[in-house]
């Protein structure tokens, strides 16, 4: 099967290339070919080696999609599709894969969105759900100290994921948990200086690259809070289960659907998030969770994401 996917954004660092990266992941037997609307880091054209890439900024009627036996769009809106063959939708089979709640995305033959929370903010009930599936972050060598405790946060590098209000925050946790390393993969260097402060200096800012995904077998805990946004999905909580790293996250959005009672913690506010951590400064209860986190996590799973796909296929 030749498979043509193409995405809204060229940087697998955030955003939907990493998960057009997993469909290449999940279906290693398809030829895959993908188009990204803006032109494709050196990161993403490394992670993506093993497909044909290009950069393209509207998708037309062309030989690329005439040869290709399924298209998945990525986000993509009605104005970035151009097909130029005389119908509505062309005669090949067309997915359109949702990941925010955007308005106008691209007609397709059927559509399905990454959570249920954004099938309902959208009203899209014919709409499917489609569940990510991630890889196991690769190791590197990295293990967790037995003498300390660890608590990360992964994230896109842009201000609208990192606000002003993370610095109140952070104080008020690094204030009541003394013995915590925190430890920022994305944040924007004019924020690293207040943050540092705020954790009374027991803190390490490391970039955003995809391979920094591997410092979750490194942390005991993977914290993400944000006071207005609501991720549709966030890969990251799925990321962190399969590595044994215990999510502490915000009680919205998509995270909802990926945690139960009895692995991560939903929080709605600083003392939740306070209480987390300190019920995981227990190594045994955060042995028990991590454990736990690893069983539920095997159903974002690049094989669980594959048998998700092809049902989504098959039914066109």
């Amino acid at each position: 099967m030749r498979l043509l996917q193409y995405c809204n954004v060229g940087n697998i660092v955030g955003g939907t290339a990493a998960c057009a990266w997993s469909v290449t992941r999940a279906l290693p037997e398809v030829e895959h070919h993908v188009l990204f609307r803006s032109p494709p880091t050196r990161v993403t054209q490394i992670a993506f080696r093993h497909c044909r890439i290009e950069h393209a900024r509207q998708l037309e009627w062309t030989d690329a999609v005439r040869s290709a036996d399924l298209v998945l769009l990525h986000n993509i809106s009605s104005r970035e599709v151009h097909w130029n063959s005389g119908a509505d939708l062309p005669s090949v089979p067309i997915v359109q894969y949702v990941h925010s709640s955007a308005r106008g995305h691209a007609a397709a033959h059927r559509t399905a969105c990454c959570s249920q929370y954004l099938r309902e903010l959208l009203g899209q009930r014919e709409w499917s759900v489609l569940h990510q599936g991630v890889p196991l972050a690769p190791i590197e060598g990295r293990t967790r100290a037995t003498d300390g405790f660890k608590v990360g946060r992964i994230c896109t590098p842009t201000a609208r994921k990192w606000p002003e209000a993370l610095i109140e925050f952070y104080d008020t946790l690094a204030r009541r948990h003394p013995a915590v390393e925190w430890e920022f993969v994305g944040c924007p260097e004019e924020l690293k200086d207040r943050l540092a402060e705020a954790c009374g200096g027991r803190v390490a800012f490391h970039n955003a690259e995809f391979g920094a995904r591997s410092r979750l077998h490194e942390w005991h805990a993977m914290l993400y809070h944000h006071p207005d946004l609501r991720e549709t999905f966030g890969r990251t909580v799925a990321e962190a289960m399969r590595c044994g790293c215990v999510p502490i996250v915000d009680d919205a959005g998509g995270f909802c659907e990926q945690l139960g009672e009895t692995d991560g913690f939903l929080c709605r506010t600083t003392d939740d998030f306070s209480d987390a951590v300190a019920a995981l400064m227990s190594r045994s209860e955060w042995r028990k969770r991590a454990d736990r986190c690893r069983e539920r996590a095997d159903q974002f799973s690049l094989r669980a994401f594959r048998g998700r796909l092809l049902d989504v296929f098959k039914s066109l």
